[in-house]
C-alpha cells in the first residue's frame, strides 16, 4: 500500500513539475524569441499567443520546411478578427500594432503530408 501511495505521489509531482516547465517556456515564446524551432504534425497548428498592450509592436519572421497556412488573430467578444489573414507560405516577414488587449495568436497549420520544421523570431516593440 506504502508504495503505491509513494508511486502516485511521484507521479503528481513529476507531472506537476513538468507542466510549471512547460508553461514557463511557453510563455517565453512569446516574447522577443530568437530562432525558436518547432516540428508541427501533420494536419496539426501551432500557436504562439499572448495578451500585449496596445499600441506594441509585434515583428515576427519564419520560415519552415513545406508551406503553412499562417495568420495572426485574436477573439474579441463578438468575432475573430485577423490583423494578417491566412496566407500559404514557407517563408514570411511581418509586423502588426496591437489594437486591443485581447489575446493574439500567430498560428501556423501544417496541411502537408509529412511533419514539418518550422524556425521563428518574435520581438515586442513596447509602445
Amino acid at each position: 500500500m506504502k508504495k503505491g501511495l509513494l508511486l502516485l505521489v511521484s507521479i503528481v509531482a513529476a507531472a506537476l513539475l513538468i507542466s510549471g516547465c512547460a508553461a514557463k517556456e511557453e510563455k517565453a515564446a512569446h516574447e522577443d524569441v530568437k530562432g525558436h524551432k518547432i516540428t508541427i504534425a501533420t494536419g496539426d497548428f501551432f500557436e504562439a499567443c499572448d495578451t500585449w498592450t496596445p499600441g506594441d509592436k509585434v515583428s515576427f519572421n519564419f520560415t519552415s520546411s513545406k508551406p503553412v497556412m499562417f495568420n495572426v488573430h485574436y477573439h474579441s467578444k463578438t468575432s475573430k478578427i485577423y490583423p494578417i489573414k491566412d496566407v500559404l507560405v514557407d517563408e514570411f516577414a511581418g509586423s502588426f500594432v496591437v489594437q486591443t488587449e485581447d489575446i493574439h495568436c500567430c498560428m501556423w497549420k501544417n496541411d502537408n503530408p509529412d511533419f514539418i520544421t518550422l524556425n521563428y523570431d518574435m520581438s515586442i516593440e513596447k509602445q
